[in-house]
């Protein structure tokens, strides 16, 4: 597999525990480095209340996230 950015992002839900879901990005996106991962996930919160994301594990389910319990984003 290629060297791509990967995002963690930390979210936390009223009455339930926090999770914390790490991904990569596919080339398809055009983004090399961490920082332009970073960017590219605060722009999509920015521009969307709601939005999913498949995880790089084939069996896990495509992860929603929501502007108001995303609470950290780290890039690497």
């Amino acid at each position: 597999m290629d060297d791509i950015p990967r995002l963690t992002v930390r979210c936390e839900y009223p009455d339930m525990p926090s999770t914390e879901v790490t991904f990569g990005l596919a080339p398809s996106y055009d983004i090399h480095t961490a920082r332009e991962a970073h960017d590219w996930f605060l722009r999509m919160m920015r521009a969307y209340e709601e939005f999913v994301v498949e995880t790089d594990k084939a069996e896990e389910p495509p992860i929603p996230f929501w502007s108001e319990t995303v609470r950290r984003v780290l890039a690497e």
